[in-house]
């Protein structure tokens, strides 16, 4: 086998064609058959503007995400499926293995990482076969589906993102924005016990959401005064979450929290971002990007999921083959519309039957 079916990005268009299988494997990596793979934000992004998208990777030094828009790639980091060849030196994942985790690639000529689906060579889960290594991969753990493993890595950035803010017990939490990103702030939150997490979401589908998922109070963003003004009181200080991504979101925060409040900036804007650095420190601001202790985010969340802590069909609201993945970015534009829309490569009839774990949430309408 020398070619595989993959949903392919060029110049903004998205086609399903006839693509190279994955580089041979290297020492400690595994060759992955994707079962289930969910679409990111960050892929909407690139495929929006490829060329803005690698630009700024290029000026930011994040080498993992740099690739010639020139060319074809295959998106898709949110993977989940099954192993179908093991490279030399690995230890703890056999031929069979269902594993998930975070697409990471190290090219074996040039020692350079990449993230699956921001690579020329390397494609993304929106294709049959991956190549990962296998020191991101884990193990399923038993019952769970593939679907659900899918959702580990948008959810854990919500965790890694709690753990650097450095949250303790008492923080009242503002959560600007409730995609998948959101959300999964929310549920590390809520975890923690955090009482008081206010979640300010423009879509009344995804503030529903975010009610289940344990947000003690949602509104919709208001007109003037910035997210701060959706609370019933004027708090001290907050612990402000910014997941929306929005141009202007951060300005809006650095003028509008409470003095010695604290902005942890989740999601980014690919556009350049202006704000006033003098008001921030009158204000006494704490501002972090991404940066503190980290205690395994990744293998907390697929735990959570493992135990039924969330459940995930209120999060995954399509499923498509690579035919389908065309309409799925259109349809992604509208947050009333999907939350999660999840890919398989191989078919939606290949998709694990396996049930989720029972859940101890209450499904909302849809």
């Amino acid at each position: 086998m020398t070619t595989m079916r993959a949903a392919t990005i060029l110049n903004g268009e998205i086609e399903v064609r006839e693509v190279s299988v994955p580089p041979p494997l290297g020492p400690g990596q595994v060759l992955v058959r994707v079962k289930s793979c969910g679409i990111c934000g960050s892929d909407l992004s690139m495929r929006r503007d490829p060329d803005r998208f690698v630009r700024v990777s290029r000026e930011g030094g994040n080498t993992l995400s740099v690739f010639d828009p020139s060319l074809p790639v295959v998106p898709g980091h949110e993977f989940a499926g099954v192993i179908e060849e093991v490279g030399a030196g690995v230890e703890g994942l056999v031929l069979g293995e269902r594993v998930a985790g975070l697409g990471i690639v190290t090219d074996q000529g040039t020692g350079k990482a990449s993230i699956i689906g921001y690579s020329n060579a390397y494609p993304g889960g929106f294709a049959e076969l991956i190549v990962v290594d296998a020191t991101w991969v884990r193990r399923l753990p038993d019952g769970m589906s593939f679907d659900t493993a899918a959702l580990a890595e948008p959810l854990h950035v919500g965790e890694m993102h709690v753990q650097w803010s450095g949250y303790t017990a008492g923080d009242r939490a503002l959560v600007i924005g409730a995609g998948t990103i959101g959300l999964g702030v929310v549920l590390a939150l809520r975890e923690r016990g955090c009482e008081d997490i206010t979640v300010v979401e423009p879509s009344p589908r995804r503030r529903a959401l975010a009610s289940i998922m344990g947000a003690s109070r949602v509104a919709a963003p208001p007109t003037e005064g910035g997210p701060v003004a959706a609370l019933r009181d004027s708090p001290s200080r907050l612990l402000a979450f910014e997941c929306s991504g929005r141009a202007g979101a951060l300005d809006e925060l650095v003028r509008t929290l409470p003095r010695g409040s604290r902005i942890q900036v989740v999601a980014s804007p690919f556009s350049e971002e202006t704000f006033v650095p003098v008001i921030a420190q009158w204000h006494q601001l704490v501002i972090n990007f991404g940066s503190g202790p980290l205690g395994d985010p990744y293998g907390t969340t697929l735990a959570r999921l493992a135990a039924g802590r969330v459940d995930t069909d209120l999060l995954v609201t399509g499923h498509v083959d690579l035919e389908g993945v065309r309409q799925a970015f259109d349809d992604l534009r509208d947050p009333e519309e999907h939350v999660k829309i999840l890919v398989h490569p191989s078919g939606s009839e290949e998709r694990e039957a396996t049930p989720s774990p029972t859940a101890r949430t209450t499904k909302a309408n849809r």
